[in-house]
């Protein structure tokens, strides 16, 4: 008997040693020196707002081959500009772009993405500018009025750009059990009726922080689209929540059955607009607006009615024009391109910006700037620094 427990412990031994060393070779090695996966962007809070961890520079790995880089600035957002400065420089004019994965700029390079391509464009043209971009993976609209007041305001930009995609708006007051979409403001009712802020938790790692953190891990659940084929089960057994992944209700890149309720897409999408420009009309910036198009429809010659989504297109044109905010429609600008080019603006691989549309877009902004007599405040001469506002309810 103690025999064949000895022989028992000693294979066990040799079976777990070998685990180690399989392991060890694949993380190490073969993961790491061979079929590297996307580097790893940490996030942190600080101030009260989800980030990246500050000096962080990751390579991403895509399936065309191509690589995009980015890096993280010493404030936690992609940059090409290393650290944002409070004081403002006589004479240059400050833009602030917040948004998602968008403005981050997810699957570019950081100077193709289009705020610093703006940044390029307003300067070739003579009109000395910085912009500060404030982008972070799977932020809704309610989040980038927390971001407005509790970090961008501080830095007194003259304008503040907002690109809507359109899973921002359910997004704003629907709860999503993922890593990190607790850090993101939500937008809620009282029992009047009435708009009520919910405030974000702080980001804390978890067990999903430690597993990415594995160069293994992430070449087999992420490289190899596992992520997709699992997103259902895990968000019911892992964050006790009910997204679930059916590629047949996907149009541009959200889920049409999760948009449906347009009365709450309207009352949180309003409640943060008028909240936005109370804070643009106190500090003294200029708002402007900008709404990613139905690409569908400009790629499948219909018309834009005929997709689910082009609701919240006219959604977003309704607030911004019943509230006197600036505001550009994509939907024409990308179709007119198309129409000439014959180009997409995605990678095959993926729903984001390319670098074609990302300069685009740019442009788009610029001639916006120029011709909008509201958004003329570029270089204006701003009071002096604006101590980010608590969250309000």
């Amino acid at each position: 008997m103690r025999s064949r427990m000895k022989q028992l412990v000693q294979n066990l031994m040799l079976s777990a040693g070998s685990l180690v060393m399989c392991f060890l070779v694949l993380e190490f090695v073969v993961f790491r020196l061979i079929l590297p996966p996307d580097d790893l962007l940490p996030n942190v809070t600080i101030d009260g707002v989800v980030r990246y961890q500050p000096g962080t520079e990751a390579t991403f790995r895509h399936p065309d081959g191509r690589e995009s880089r980015v890096s993280i600035n010493a404030d936690g957002w992609n940059s090409t500009i290393p650290r944002y400065e409070m004081a403002r420089a006589a004479g240059v004019g400050r833009i602030a772009v917040i948004g998602d994965s968008y403005v981050h700029g997810a699957f570019v390079d950081t100077q193709d993405g289009f705020p610093d391509v703006l940044q390029s464009l307003l300067r070739g043209r003579g009109q000395p500018t910085e912009v500060y971009r404030f982008g972070m993976d799977g932020a809704p609209l309610s989040q980038y009025l927390h971001m407005l007041r509790r970090e961008v305001r501080a830095y007194r930009p003259d304008i503040v750009v907002i690109p809507l995609i359109h899973n921002d708006f359910d997004e704003s007051w629907r709860f999503i059990q993922t890593r990190y979409a607790s850090s993101f403001m939500k937008i809620g009712r009282d029992a009047n009726g009435r708009a009520i802020e919910i405030a974000p938790a702080d980001f804390r790692p978890g067990l999903s922080d430690v597993l990415r953190g594995s160069a293994t891990f992430r070449y087999l659940y992420y490289e190899t689209n596992a992520y997709l084929r699992f997103k259902s089960l895990i968000s019911r057994i892992y964050w006790r929540g009910n997204e679930d992944w059916s590629p047949e209700f996907i149009s541009s890149a959200v889920d049409i059955r999760k948009i449906g309720d347009e009365a709450s897409n309207r009352f949180a999408a309003r409640h943060v607009l008028a909240e936005m420009k109370r804070l643009a009309e106190a500090d003294g910036f200029k708002l402007l607006f900008v709404m990613d198009g139905v690409r569908e429809a400009i790629y499948d010659r219909r018309p834009v009615e005929a997709y689910a989504v082009s609701q919240l297109n006219r959604l977003a044109r309704d607030l911004t024009g019943e509230l006197g905010l600036a505001f550009i429609d994509l939907q024409d600008v990308f179709a007119e391109d198309y129409a000439r080019h014959g180009e997409r603006f995605e990678y095959p691989y993926d729903w984001h910006w390319n670098a074609r549309a990302n300069r685009l877009v740019a442009e788009t902004i610029a001639r916006q700037l120029a011709a909008d007599g509201r958004l003329s405040a570029i270089g204006a001469t701003r009071p002096t620094a604006v101590a980010p506002a608590a969250t309000g309810g």
